[in-house]
C-alpha cells in the first residue's frame, strides 16, 4: 500500500471539499447581500424613521460585508421624497470625504471629479451606485455649509477637486496641470521648456514643490532617459 499516494488522496479530496464548501458560502452570502438590499430599497423610509430599526439595519449590513453608507446612498437615491434626497446628500458627502482622505496621499489632495465618482461607484459593498456630477456638486455644497472647504477647479475643460486644507495651486501649477492633461498625463523640463519658455531653474522650482505636495510623481525609468513627471490620476485610472 502507498501511504504517500493515500495521503496526497487525501489533501486533495480536503482540498476539494474546502472549495466547494467555501463556493457555497460565497454564493449564501451574495444572495443574502441582494436580499437585504431589496428589502433596504422597498423599506427604506421605515428604515430611516425608527432609529432602533436603523441601528440593528445598520449592524447586520455591516456584518455581511455591506458598508452601511453605500446602502444608504442607494436606497436614498431611488425615492425622490425630501427626506430621502437629505439623506443621499448626507451620505454621499460622507464618502466623498472619505475618498479625498484615502487618496491623499497619491494625489496630493488634488483629484478629477471623473476619478471621483468613478471610486464611488466601485464600492466595496458590491452595490451599483449611480452617482452623477449634480450629486457630487450638491453634496459639495452641504460640505462647504459646514465649513470644510473644498473647491471645485477646471483645469483644461476638466473638472477637479480640491480639498483647502491643501495649499492653492499657483499659476504655474496650473499650466503643468494644462500641459500634463495635453500630453496625455505627463510633463518634462523640455516641454515646459518648449511651450512656455520657462528656464530650468523655474521648471525645477515649480516641479519640486509640486512633487513635495504629492501633486506629481517622478518616472525616472522612462527608456529615452528623460525624466517624466506624472499627474497622479493617470497612473492610478
Amino acid at each position: 500500500m502507498n501511504h504517500n499516494t493515500d495521503r496526497d488522496a487525501y489533501k486533495q479530496l480536503g482540498r476539494s471539499l474546502n472549495e466547494r464548501h467555501s463556493n457555497q458560502l460565497s454564493t449564501q452570502l451574495q444572495v443574502f447581500q441582494s436580499a437585504l438590499i431589496n428589502f433596504a430599497n422597498d423599506h427604506a423610509d421605515e428604515i430611516s424613521l425608527n432609529l432602533e430599526f436603523k441601528n440593528k439595519f445598520t449592524q447586520i449590513s455591516q456584518l455581511i460585508g455591506i458598508d452601511p453608507l453605500d446602502l444608504l446612498i442607494y436606497t436614498s437615491k431611488n425615492n425622490s421624497n425630501n427626506n430621502s434626497m437629505t439623506n443621499f446628500h448626507a451620505a454621499l458627502s460622507v464618502k466623498i470625504v472619505e475618498v479625498c482622505q484615502n487618496t491623499r496621499d497619491l494625489n496630493g489632495g488634488l483629484i478629477s471629479v471623473k476619478e471621483l465618482i468613478s471610486i464611488l461607484r466601485e464600492n466595496s459593498s458590491g452595490i451599483v451606485l449611480d452617482i452623477t456630477e449634480k450629486d457630487i456638486d450638491n453634496s459639495l455644497a452641504s460640505l462647504n455649509n459646514l465649513g470644510k472647504g473644498y473647491e471645485v477647479l477646471f483645469i483644461n475643460g476638466k473638472k477637479w477637486l480640491k480639498f483647502s486644507s491643501t495649499e492653492n495651486l499657483s499659476n504655474d501649477q496650473l499650466k503643468i496641470y494644462e500641459l500634463c492633461e495635453f500630453m496625455g498625463g505627463f510633463v518634462t523640463y523640455r516641454l515646459l521648456q518648449d511651450n512656455y519658455a520657462w528656464d530650468k531653474v523655474r521648471c525645477k522650482s515649480v516641479i519640486d514643490e509640486m512633487i513635495m505636495n504629492g501633486f506629481l510623481w517622478v518616472d525616472s525609468q522612462d527608456p529615452t532617459g528623460e525624466w517624466k513627471y506624472w499627474e497622479p490620476s493617470w497612473i492610478s485610472s
